[in-house]
Order: structure tokens, then C-alpha cells, then sequence
């Protein structure tokens, strides 16, 4: 998922990057890349963490983009950075959760 400014933009201001492997509702495991925020992508662990092994839904979404993003640190300007960041992966999340996959 890739937030921008303008569609002719070619860099996001927030992206996240989310492959799940479910069981039902809950997450088995989780694999999570942002971007867009600092200066190269990374991917957050913490967030991995906050949701395997739990049931997905909005909420647990919020609780694993607070822990992706808890330690972010801002300049001035860019502030607004970080809570796009984390409704972007919150809504990278719910949307990779109803995804059908073929096998």
C-alpha cells in the first residue's frame, strides 16, 4: 500500500508492505516492511510480534502500528510522518486480511 501526496508522485510519503499466513481469523505468522518515513525501508519486528499468534482485527491493527512506529523520532516538519505511517499499515493490514489467495 503506497500513500502520496499527488498520483504523478513516484516516492510514497507512507507505504507498508504485509504478507500474512492466517488460520481463520487469527495470524499464524506475519512479515511487515514500511517505507516512506525515513529514509530507507525497514521492516518492524515489533509489529510481527505484536500480531502473531493473535486474532486480527482493527484493533490488534493499531496495537501492532503503535509498536512498529514507538520509537519513531521526528524533525520538525515530518511529524505528521509518523500517524500516517501508522494508518497506513492499519489499513494495509485489514485489507490483507480479506484477501483471497488461489493456491
Amino acid at each position: 500500500m503506497k500513500v502520496r501526496d499527488r498520483a504523478s508522485y513516484d516516492f510514497a510519503l507512507a507505504s507498508a508492505a504485509v504478507a500474512l499466513e492466517m488460520d481463520g481469523d487469527n495470524v499464524v505468522t506475519a512479515r511487515i516492511g514500511l517505507g516512506g518515513l525515513p529514509a530507507k525501508p525497514w521492516r518492524s519486528h515489533e509489529a510481527e510480534g505484536a500480531l502473531a499468534g493473535q486474532v486480527l482485527d482493527e484493533a490488534r491493527a493499531r496495537e501492532a502500528a503503535e509498536a512498529a512506529l514507538a520509537e519513531a523520532v521526528t524533525h520538525g516538519e515530518n511529524a505528521y510522518k509518523v500517524e500516517l505511517g501508522r494508518r497506513t499499515l492499519v489499513r494495509a493490514l485489514l485489507e490483507v486480511k480479506v484477501k483471497e489467495v488461489a493456491p
